[in-house]
């Protein structure tokens, strides 16, 4: 089709670059990662959005300050962030905005997506890293917005690709150590990592102070002294809850299996507390997702 082949001298050029190569290369190129995003959503701040509360997904975030400045709070951990920083929140971390100017003067750029088989492992350097964007994540940026709200269908590459040329551009530029935490701020990151791990189980203040052998008090002051927003109890609470959103929006699972999966002894303790958290009961919840 005209307009759409490749041309005589574009061929010429790929022949010239190629000639005399073919001794110099030893086996071949292999990729360094195994991560495909997928259930790409981009979207921008709105004037009524509530930013400064404690908030846990079950999504990848990429969130980019348009405008204004912040300090996040990501698992007790404060990050400074002003116009043009970037932040990649992983999966059920627990984050807080703390606004350093007016509201109105505040607005970000969110790029939220899932791995097709849940591995994160591949860019874990970028977790909890002030990431600062250059000219070509601009570019990307701007392909992954166009992109995404065009008035007509979008074909899945035109946002995955540009998505992952900002993961890998920025881990190519990261360095591989963590920012040095004191021992108290090393015990809090475990503490949460461990509640993330298993806390559909039988977990309480009780359980977590006998796993890292401290008093109940000390894992409470954990989270006091990491100003987290949250106690010990709430973030449980908080991924049982997010954790059972998603399978009754995902799967066809009753409420008691539901209930069961997400670490509660009986369906109507479950229903209590996600209605408490919700604002309507687990059933509910279904039937306005299917609407």
């Amino acid at each position: 089709m005209a307009g759409y082949e490749i041309s005589k001298s574009a061929l010429k050029r790929i022949g010239q670059l190629a000639a005399d190569r073919s001794g110099t290369i030893s086996g071949g190129v292999r990729a360094d990662f195994d991560f495909m995003p997928q259930d790409i959503l981009v979207w921008k701040s709105g004037r009524n959005l509530n930013v400064t509360g404690t908030s846990i997904h079950q999504r990848m975030i990429l969130k980019i300050i348009l405008s204004g400045r912040c300090t996040m709070l990501v698992d007790g951990l404060r990050i400074p962030m002003e116009t043009g920083d970037m932040l990649c929140l992983f999966p059920y971390q627990f984050h807080t905005t703390r606004l350093e100017c007016p509201r109105r003067e505040y607005s970000f750029l969110a790029v939220t997506f899932t791995e097709k088989n849940r591995n994160y492992s591949s860019f874990l350097a970028l977790k909890n890293h002030l990431l600062k964007p250059d000219e070509q994540d601009a570019a990307n940026l701007e392909k992954l917005v166009v992109n995404y709200h065009r008035t007509h269908a979008v074909r899945t590459e035109h946002c995955i690709f540009p998505l992952l040329e900002i993961l890998l551009n920025q881990r190519r530029k990261m360095q591989s150590v963590l920012p040095v935490r004191d021992e108290n701020a090393d015990l809090f990151d475990r503490i949460c990592d461990y509640v993330r791990g298993h806390f559909t189980e039988n977990i309480s203040l009780k359980t977590l102070a006998a796993e890292f052998q401290v008093t109940p008090e000390t894992i409470r002051r954990q989270f006091l002294y990491a100003d987290a927003g949250i106690t010990p109890g709430r973030l449980i609470q908080q991924l049982r809850i997010q954790l059972a959103a998603e399978l009754l929006q995902h799967t066809p699972e009753g409420i008691g299996f539901i209930a069961r999966q997400c670490g509660y002894s009986d369906p109507f303790t479950f229903s209590r507390a996600f209605k408490n958290a919700m604002g309507h009961s687990p059933r509910m919840h279904r039937q306005l997702l299917q609407k």
